[in-house]
């Protein structure tokens, strides 16, 4: 049977105290005291049913409990509980039951709190948006000020995530920690308490936790590891998970995006340019006579300019333009925030470039190209790309290895 407890006294976290000894199966909560009539517990007692007991003494020499769970802070009181409830062979549970109940009860938040995080990750999510909300959730838990969160690639920090501070003062804090792979308490003083939590995966060391003004002087240890082994797995699920999708949306032969990814990036793009008044614009090109090429050089000397002309696409186009294998010998570029004059100037070096390079064989290779854009070809995604396919079947027709704009 449960232990029947009488909760007497209590701070402001005694209410989720009370919430937490309710679910447990080894309580039973039979009874709230407090010589206040407007406590959180009592507030919390009264919604939830539980006697409010007016006379304690009253109360234990019933038999009604069998603990008395004694938060009160009061000596001269909890003398006088233990003198009234000694003889009747009721146990006293003091601060430091409370205290270990409380830390048993962060813990099962803290649990929980990740646990949910983990479930709602969506593939769609970028790893830093997931760092953003594994340092919030974390500093909501253990009540910080403010903190960072990083991951390194080998020794250098590449990710890195902070609230509440600036960046000099980013980099001056972690100046101060001496060996990044080790737990380290109050390294701060400017800002103390403070904790910097290694994290681990497999016993790899892959980055860390800064938790700055925290409202405790100290993490119970419990809670320092579930936060050091939630935030790793989490962190270590997304980049497998970020790995495997970027692994599914990469063209094998060119190392480009594939088809598919295309158009969901074009969507994206498309979305947002009527979102925020933009332009987009969109190039698709076809290598000429490929076939040709393929027939008197064989595949293997195909797939090698393939390859050479998605290494001159990277080459001469910005970090910002999405690249893919289209199909076959075709490629599409889309260029975010690019007028059609812009694609166009941007497709004519491109076009340069391919006639110019030497891919080693006696037969010349050249592309044409076909350019669209919104909002001037269409306002969907299957005009634009329509659009872009008839301008160029026109440079096709008209001669091939040129560009020609969408009508």
């Amino acid at each position: 049977m449960p232990k029947r407890i009488l909760i007497m006294g209590g701070d402001v976290r005694s209410g989720q105290l009370l919430k937490f000894l309710e679910a447990s199966t080894d309580y039973q909560v039979v009874g709230v005291w407090d010589k206040n009539e407007n406590t959180p517990i009592l507030t919390h007692a009264r919604g939830s049913g539980i006697n409010q007991v007016s006379d304690w003494r009253e109360f234990i020499k019933e038999g009604k409990c069998d603990a008395i769970l004694n938060l009160t802070g009061d000596k001269n009181l909890s003398v006088e509980i233990a003198r009234e409830a000694a003889p009747l062979g009721i146990d006293i549970l003091g601060q430091a039951t409370a205290k270990l109940i409380w830390a048993l009860l962060r813990q099962a938040w803290a649990r929980d709190v990740y646990d949910r995080l983990q479930a709602q990750i969506e593939p769609s999510w970028s790893f830093e948006e997931i760092l953003i909300l594994l340092l919030e959730a974390t500093r909501k838990l253990v009540h910080a000020e403010a903190g960072i969160i990083f991951t390194v690639n080998g020794k250098e920090i590449d990710e890195k995530i902070s609230w509440g501070l600036s960046g000099e003062e980013v980099k001056k804090i972690l100046s101060k920690i001496n060996d990044l792979e080790k737990l380290c308490k109050n390294f701060y003083e400017e800002r103390n308490p403070s904790f910097y939590i290694p994290l681990f995966s497999e016993k790899i060391f892959i980055g860390g936790i800064v938790l700055l003004e925290t409202q405790s002087e100290d993490i119970e240890e419990n809670l320092l590891n579930l936060i050091r082994n939630k935030v790793a797995t989490i962190i270590s699920h997304t980049k497998t998970l970020h790995k495997t999708i970027q692994l599914s949306n990469i063209d094998g032969l060119t190392g480009l995006y594939n088809h598919r990814f295309f158009h969901e990036r074009m969507e994206k793009e498309l979305y947002r340019a009527q979102q925020y008044d933009l332009n987009l614009s969109l190039i698709i090109l076809d290598i000429d006579d490929f076939k040709k090429f393929n027939d008197t050089y064989g595949h293997l000397a195909g797939d090698q300019q393939l390859r050479a002309i998605a290494k001159i696409l990277k080459f001469i186009l910005r970090e910002t333009d999405f690249i893919a294998r289209y199909g076959g010998e075709e490629f599409a570029v889309i260029l975010p925030e690019t007028p059609l004059k812009g694609a166009q100037i941007a497709a004519e070096r491109v076009r340069r470039a391919i006639e110019n390079q030497d891919f080693g064989y006696p037969l010349r290779v050249t592309a044409s190209f076909g350019v669209s854009g919104y909002p001037e070809s269409g306002v969907t995604k299957n005009e634009i790309i329509d659009k872009a396919d008839k301008a160029l079947y026109l440079a096709k027709n008209q001669g091939k290895n040129r560009v020609c704009i969408a009508e």
